[in-house]
């Protein structure tokens, strides 16, 4: 990385921060990363947002009192700050009672969703009890206390938490729980939330639920609003000033929880249209999670490189036959030989015959790899999941083999840890399965290439005799960086895919 955009401050000019609080949003080259920090003082914002700043730059200032703020707004120019009320902060844990963050599960991740409280209210945790099991947009994760105690609660299960935000507090005693539950009661669960989200008539002295949506009050003036909330309203196109606020004090911020219920509210008019007597129905589906990832990522990697895919048909009929041969000897194996295990092997020899393929680039360094760590694209409910088989080119097959099996059960179970998914040096798509012939496959940043192989059709060939007999033929596709492979490399790499494919004998040796 060598500089970054500024995509959303998440304090106002002049505010009072807290170490720890996330100060603004900034975007890379690979993903949106929060910024927390590393001091308390009040906010003095000199980089706005949208401009791209070089690593080390200076985007602000803490002033540790208001005359040195002050004075810092002097020396820029002499103009007074925006005024804008202090953002309103927990207040910090007393004696005894330990906050519990929602915690960052790899370098990209800013938010997380609480999928299951594995541990009651008010239930005694020890220390490294898994109590709560979330999700970011790869994984399911379980959580491990740090600490134990009494628990009390303080995010619900299906609410969506900032990397850093307290979900949970841990008392030391039972009377210390009491007073917190007292001050703060336990977020809404199971049977509760359900009902919370039908909604509830607020004139109604009895608490009736129904199926109506209260009516938003409406916003006049400045919107108060988390910086989670204006992401999730950001993305969802929702206008803030239609989401009735709940949070802070007063009851006037809007906060994440808000502009969820907002999203859950039935539209005042379904959209119908009426062919041959029958209605369109139309289904929402919030583009969130790893699928939200995928777009972002891919959409990115077409944006900052130069992309192209160059196809070759090669003859699998011999690979084909090994692959049998292995399949009916798997006892002695120890495991059963799959085609995708054998293009494993192949890439892992023939790209690490290419230093320019197995490399990383960051847009100025080209980082070549020793060995290949090659990302498998898996399908997965929820996407694509690429999970990295680590030194592919000195693996055997059976090692490759079980590799594989166990990577992809895991994928598919969201049970992969964030390590088991980076520093891939190149990456492996297969399509066979599926009447595809060709793709033009995207290219999995920071790498600089990734191959896909096709389906097999039988097809009527010349052979060595001069006879016309059928042969398996097979398209390989290669998706390269222009910037970094040529033409001339391109060709290389098809030519000893071709060659280990025809001869597969030789992937062995």
């Amino acid at each position: 990385m060598v500089e970054g955009t500024i995509s959303a401050w998440k304090a106002a000019e002049g505010s009072t921060i807290h170490k720890g609080d996330v100060l603004m949003e900034y975007e890379n080259e690979k993903s949106m990363i929060d910024c927390e920090a590393l001091d308390s003082g009040i906010l003095h914002i000199v980089a706005q947002e949208g401009e791209t700043v070089q690593v080390g730059g200076l985007i602000g200032y803490l002033a540790q009192s208001q005359a040195e703020y002050d004075a810092l707004v002097k020396g820029n120019g002499g103009a007074a700050a925006p005024e804008a009320p202090a953002a309103e902060m927990p207040a910090a844990p007393a004696a005894g009672v330990t906050e519990v963050p929602m915690p960052r599960a790899g370098l990209t991740m800013v938010e997380g969703t609480i999928v299951k409280w594995h541990a009651a209210e008010g239930e005694q945790v020890s220390k490294g009890q898994v109590v709560m099991e979330y999700e970011n947009e790869k994984n399911t994760i379980e959580y491990e206390i740090v600490c134990g105690g009494y628990l009390h609660i303080a995010a619900p299960e299906g609410e969506t938490v900032a990397v850093g935000r307290p979900i949970a507090y841990v008392t030391e005693t039972k009377a210390q729980y009491s007073q917190l539950v007292n001050q703060n009661p336990p977020a809404a669960s199971g049977a509760a939330a359900a009902e919370e989200e039908k909604g509830c008539a607020r004139s109604c002295p009895a608490c009736v639920h129904t199926n109506s949506v209260p009516d938003a009050s409406p916003v006049k003036g400045r919107i108060r609003a988390t910086g989670l909330a204006k992401k999730l309203a950001r993305e969802a196109g929702i206008n803030l000033a239609d989401v009735t606020p709940t949070g802070g004090p007063d009851g006037l911020r809007i906060v994440a929880k808000d502009v969820e219920a907002y999203k859950k509210q039935p539209k005042a008019a379904s959209v119908t249209a009426a062919v041959s007597g029958l209605e369109d129905e139309i289904t929402e589906t919030p583009w969130t999670g790893i699928r939200k990832t995928i777009a972002r990522n891919m959409f990115n990697s077409l944006q900052q490189t130069a992309q192209n895919t160059c196809v070759c048909e090669v003859d699998a009929t011999e690979l084909l036959a090994l692959r049998e041969k292995l399949v009916a000897d798997q006892e002695q194996l120890g495991c059963k030989i799959t085609v995708n295990d054998l293009l494993c092997k192949m890439l892992g020899k023939t790209i690490s015959k290419h230093p320019l393929a197995n490399a990383t680039f960051d847009g100025s360094t080209l980082y070549s790899h020793k060995h290949v760590h090659l990302s498998v694209a898996v399908g997965a409910d929820d996407g694509l999941v690429v999970p990295v088989v680590r030194n592919v080119d000195v693996l055997s097959l059976p090692e490759i083999s079980a590799t594989m099996k166990d990577l992809a059960a895991r994928a598919k179970s969201k049970q992969l840890r964030p390590e088991e998914q980076t520093g891939g040096t190149f990456t492996i798509t297969n399509v066979g399965m599926f009447p595809i012939d060709i793709g033009t496959p995207i290219i999995n940043l920071p790498q600089v290439a990734i191959c896909g192989f096709g389906r097999c059709v039988q097809k009527p060939a010349v052979l060595p005799d001069g006879a016309i007999g059928p042969r398996w033929k097979m398209n390989v596709f290669l998706t390269f960086d222009h910037r970094i492979i040529d033409g001339l490399e391109c060709g290389r790499i098809f030519k000893d895919i071709q060659y280990y494919i025809e001869h597969p004998e030789m992937i062995l040796v």
